[in-house]
């Protein structure tokens, strides 16, 4: 794919995400995509492993917005740095709402294959994740 064809496809899923559009998120995505979050014990592999996991997202932290800062693209694979904020204001795979603002920032590796999104892999800090919801002291 060309560049801006690649680029499109990560635009494309990041306004899905702005809008809280899990559905809209998966077209952009392979049926047996593999979303790799480093801060969980294991990998959300297929696309309705995929959608659960977003919709975690989106029930915990209903107001969040991601802000992509910059982009780096190499073959198939594009870099996104991007920063994160919302509330907490829901329940987020187990964990009560703290009610709090969090503001982080996440790498985002995507790796690309037939034009959709194989893979996701998210890189973030979970301890300023913790501290910024007061679940965490340092």
């Amino acid at each position: 794919m060309k560049r801006e064809d690649l680029l499109a496809v990560i635009d494309g899923f990041f306004g899905a995400m702005n809008q809280h559009d899990v559905e809209k998120m998966a077209r952009y995505c392979s049926d047996d995509v593999i979303a790799d979050e480093v801060a969980e014990a294991a990998p959300f592999v297929g696309i309705e492993a995929f959608k659960k996991s977003y919709s975690d997202v989106f029930q915990g932290y209903p107001d969040c917005i991601a802000e992509v800062k910059g982009t780096y693209v190499d073959g198939d694979v594009v870099i996104c740095q991007v920063r994160w904020w919302a509330n907490n204001l829901g329940v987020f795979r187990g964990a009560e709402p703290t009610g709090k603002k969090v503001d982080i920032r996440i790498a985002y590796f995507f790796h690309l294959k037939g034009g959709k999104i194989h893979q996701i892999t998210e890189y973030y800090d979970v301890a300023t994740l913790l501290v910024q919801q007061g679940q965490l002291e340092l």
